[in-house]
C-alpha cells in the first residue's frame, strides 16, 4: 500500500490546524521547510509552501505548485558555506529535494541554514547542532498473538538516565524511498526507557491510512533510523505524535498549531546522530 509521506502530510497539517475557521480564500501562504542534517551525512531540505484554507477541492496533483523551486539556500557551518542545490530525486516525495555533496554534518557541529529571501523580504533562519549519536545494541522479534502473519519488532539500547538526552525513531520498508516515516510511539527520553533498555519499534503512522497496524509482516525488511536529537526536536515531534494521533478522532479535535521551530516558516531544521539498521522480520 503506498503511503503519502511526511512532507505531505505537513503541508495538510498546516491547512488544518495553522488557520482559524476565520481564514478566508485570499489568506497567503508561507514556506514549509522540512530540513536535517545527519552525522556523515550530506543535508537535505524540502522546500514547499503552505497551503491556504478555500473551499476549492485539490488532489494530490495539484500538490505540485506547491513545490517551491529555484530557491536559494545556503547552509553554514562556521568555517565554510555551501549553496545547496535543488535536485529532482524520485526517491524522496515530493521528488525536488535541496542538497549538497560539498558538506557532510559533523557531531557536535552547530549549522545554520539560511533561506534567501528577494527584495525587502528577511531572509529565514534556523540554527541546529548535530548531537554524537548512539546505537542500538540487538533487535528482538516477537510473533504478535492475534496474528500469523504480524510481528513486533523491539530493540534494546544501554543509554544512561541522566544527563537527560532525547531520541527519535523512523522506520521504513521501501527499499526504493529515501522517506523514512516517523515510528508510532517512537520518541524517546533516556529517563523514560525502562531499566531493561527494552524499546517497541514500531510502523510508521498517517492519519490517511483507514486500517493501521503498528506492526511488520512477516518477510519485511525493516531499515530503522535510530536518531539522537536536542530538546527542541524532541518537542517538535511530540507535538507532531499528538496531532497525527488525534486529527482522526471526532472526540479530542485538534486545535492547535504545530510549533515554529523556525521563524517566518513552518516545519524544522533539525541536527541528528542517527545510526542505520536493516532487520529482516522472521520470528
Amino acid at each position: 500500500m503506498k503511503r503519502i509521506p511526511f512532507i505531505f502530510i505537513l503541508l495538510l497539517l498546516s491547512v488544518l490546524f495553522a488557520c482559524s475557521p476565520s481564514d478566508n480564500d485570499d489568506a497567503s501562504s508561507e514556506y514549509v521547510i522540512e530540513g536535517w542534517i545527519e552525522s556523515d551525512s550530506h543535508p537535505i531540505v524540502k522546500l514547499t509552501y503552505s497551503i491556504p484554507v478555500t473551499k476549492d477541492y485539490r488532489s494530490l496533483e495539484d500538490l505540485k505548485q506547491y513545490v517551491a523551486r529555484w530557491e536559494r539556500i545556503t547552509i553554514s557551518d562556521g568555517e565554510q558555506t555551501a549553496t545547496l542545490t535543488g535536485v529532482m530525486d524520485s526517491r524522496f516525495m515530493p521528488p525536488y529535494v535541496y542538497t549538497t555533496t560539498k558538506m557532510r554534518g559533523k557531531a557536535g557541529r552547530t549549522y545554520k541554514l539560511t533561506l534567501h529571501q528577494e527584495g525587502n523580504a528577511p531572509d529565514i533562519e534556523a540554527v541546529t547542532t548535530v548531537p554524537q549519536p548512539v546505537g542500538i545494541d540487538s533487535f528482538h522479534i516477537e510473533r504478535v498473538s492475534s496474528s500469523d502473519t504480524l510481528c513486533q519488532l523491539f530493540a534494546y539500547v544501554n543509554i544512561p538516565k541522566t544527563p537527560v538526552t532525547y531520541y527519535k525513531v523512523f522506520a521504513k520498508t521501501d527499499s526504493t524511498s529515501q522517506d523514512f516515516l516517523s515510528s508510532y510511539f517512537g520518541l524517546l527520553r533516556s529517563d523514560m526507557i525502562p531499566d531493561n533498555g527494552k524499546i517497541a519499534i514500531h510502523r510508521g503512522y498517517t492519519n490517511l491510512e483507514k486500517d493501521f497496524t503498528p506492526y511488520f509482516a512477516v518477510g519485511d525488511t525493516v531499515l530503522v533510523r535510530f536518531a539522537r536529537i536536542d530538546s527542541t526536536a524532541y518537542e517538535y515531534w511530540r507535538s507532531y505524535d499528538d496531532i497525527i494521533m488525534l486529527a482522526r478522532n471526532n472526540l479530542f479535535p485538534v486545535t492547535t498549531s504545530m510549533p515554529k521551530s523556525i521563524p517566518a516558516a513552518y516545519g524544522f531544521w533539525q541536527g541528528m546522530g542517527s545510526r542505520y539498521y536493516m532487520v529482516p522480520i522472521q520470528p
